[in-house]
């Protein structure tokens, strides 16, 4: 066992950082959460979408932001924060927030076998008819106490044709006012297209969108939390603007290629013996192999102007 309190460290971490190699690395290469301060700002405006009181005409978010920005991670950190306890005198599990993830085609029966799947209920059967399955879903999401419906990769709509998009938007809209719980839908930029077509429906919506990464302060703060969570034993100077630049730059802005880069670099720390990351640490080109080059992905953006993100 390595010696010493790793001051550096936040508490839960340094306990890792006692541990041998092979283990600090399978810490590093786990999924975890990295609360920072553009996530909390979202956090924020999903939790006010779960916090209106039910009426005739609820107010939806529609989360966007190209592939690997952390839409997923943030909406199940969302739900896990709404979580509650298993209800002993209903003999319910209550879930005031439910998240699916949208079906391939935007059909009426695969779009509530997948709400069923998300309350691990069993369904019917794609054999079963929409009206079937809608009863079932609309009956569960009412025992369940739901108050949002996240649907994850709603852009996938966009795969139906024109009628089963319209249709689709319908259903949408029938579920809103028929359950009074907020829809939550999140996507790619181009989910916007997907409720352009029903001004009804779009009106509805809010967009809130996860930007690609520029080097302002939400990266720096976001890359020291992301280093606190290694169990490096040495300090990582990590708070320089240089730095910054470069993983912005060349992950394309993107939070996953960011992390990929620090998480290798953070492994390559360990195995050299130098336990710590530094802007030298980035010059290995190993550190990048797959991660998008600027232009190729996700360009950094501002955020369109009256975004709440």
């Amino acid at each position: 066992m390595a010696t010493g309190t790793f001051a550096h460290l936040p508490p839960d971490i340094q306990q890792i950082a006692h541990l041998d190699a092979d283990a600090r690395i399978a810490h590093i290469r786990a999924e975890r959460w990295i609360q920072h301060a553009a996530a909390e700002r979202l956090l924020g405006y999903l939790q006010e979408a779960c916090d209106q009181p039910p009426r005739e005409r609820m107010e939806n978010l529609l989360l966007l932001g190209e592939s690997g920005m952390g839409k997923t991670m943030l909406i199940r950190k969302f739900e896990r924060q709404n979580a509650v306890r298993f209800d002993e005198v209903a003999g319910v599990q209550r879930r005031p927030v439910v998240v699916m993830l949208m079906a391939p085609q935007p059909t009426e029966a695969e779009f509530f076998n997948r709400v069923l799947e998300a309350l691990d209920a069993p369904s019917a059967g794609y054999w079963a008819g929409g009206g079937q399955l809608r009863t079932s879903a609309i009956r569960l999401l009412r025992e369940v106490g739901a108050r949002v419906l996240v649907i994850d990769e709603i852009n996938s709509v966009l795969a139906g044709t024109p009628r089963q998009q319209r249709l689709f938007l319908q259903l949408l809209r029938f579920l809103s006012n028929n359950l009074r719980l907020a829809l939550v839908g999140a996507g790619v930029p181009e989910a916007r297209h997907a409720l352009l077509s029903d001004a009804q429906l779009r009106s509805r919506f809010t967009d809130i969108e996860l930007p690609a990464w520029t080097p302002g302060e939400d990266l720096r703060d976001f890359v020291t939390r992301l280093v606190w969570s290694l169990p490096l034993r040495q300090p990582s100077p990590v708070d320089s603007a240089k730095l910054r630049a470069m993983l912005a730059t060349r992950s394309g802005g993107v939070t996953l290629g960011i992390c990929k880069a620090v998480e290798r670099a953070a492994v390559a720390a360990i195995r050299t013996g130098r336990e710590r990351i530094e802007l030298a640490s980035f010059e290995d080109p190993e550190i990048w192999r797959g991660v998008a080059a600027p232009g190729r992905a996700t360009r950094a953006r501002r955020p369109p102007e009256g975004s709440r993100a």
